[in-house]
């Protein structure tokens, strides 16, 4: 926590929030835009946007008007392909190269400038976005390992549950422990990396849990912000998770 202060974490957690938040709408075309080349275009939407609900601890009508605007922007791609497409290029660059001098910094290692940094950032975009793509195809797998192996009875239907509950959690944890690893100036081991990983998959379910509880008891973002009180919901989330990585580099 002292090094966390020291390299005033929170303020790099705020460049993360607006730079995730900047790049989270291309993102999701992005990914959509690649599923269609395997299923239905509508239903490579439905699974995308019940996948990012996984991560998202935001419920009711702040929930339903956030995904009601994913669902236009998924509609509308066609007409801002390039757009959204160039926009997620530069956010997500500014964000990785945002969250590598933060980890960077939190190791006490000098962060280097050059042309190196840009094509790190973009690397972990293609390794982002792979691990979405391949957490979408869990499921599918899953139920055909289900048809296959189980029978249709309350056993079958327990394992299956445990399964959606788990592969989320284990796809944060590996993917923690990759930019864990990959992100500093030298490659870290990963004995180096897997508790501060875990403590940081710990902390983001402990406090979605706690968020819920916030905005159904005590938060009244709609009644200062209306209608936008999902998308400051939204961002306060990004935020407060920016924190959390932020605290596991240090870590």
């Amino acid at each position: 926590m002292k090094k966390f202060l020291q390299m005033d974490g929170a303020q790099s957690a705020a460049a993360l929030a607006y730079y995730a938040f900047f790049s989270l709408f291309p993102l999701i075309i992005l990914i959509v835009t690649l599923a269609s080349a395997f299923i239905d275009r509508d239903r490579a939407g439905a699974e995308v946007i019940a996948y990012v609900k996984e991560f998202v601890p935001i419920n009711g009508e702040m929930q339903s008007y956030i995904f009601y605007t994913i669902s236009g922007v998924i509609k509308a791609r066609g007409q801002m392909g390039i757009v959204a497409f160039l926009m997620l290029i530069w956010a997500a660059m500014q964000f990785f190269i945002t969250l590598i001098c933060a980890t960077n910094k939190a190791w006490g290692d000098e962060v280097s400038n050059g042309w190196r940094l840009p094509f790190k950032g973009i690397g972990f975009l293609i390794i982002t976005v792979s691990l979405v793509l391949l957490s979408l195809t869990i499921p599918v797998l899953t139920n055909v390992a289900k048809a296959w192996l189980f029978p249709v009875n309350d056993f079958s239907y327990w394992v299956y549950a445990l399964g959606n509950y788990f592969i989320p959690t284990l796809m944060v944890f590996f993917s923690l422990s990759t930019f864990y690893r990959l992100a500093p100036n030298r490659l870290a081991g990963f004995n180096e990396v897997w508790v501060p990983a875990l403590c940081a998959t710990v902390l983001l379910q402990v406090t979605a849990n706690f968020f819920v509880i916030y905005l159904q008891h005590f938060s009244t973002l709609n009644a200062v912000y209306g209608t936008f009180g999902g998308i400051m919901a939204l961002l306060f989330w990004i935020y407060l998770s920016g924190c959390i990585f932020i605290f596991g580099a240090c870590l």
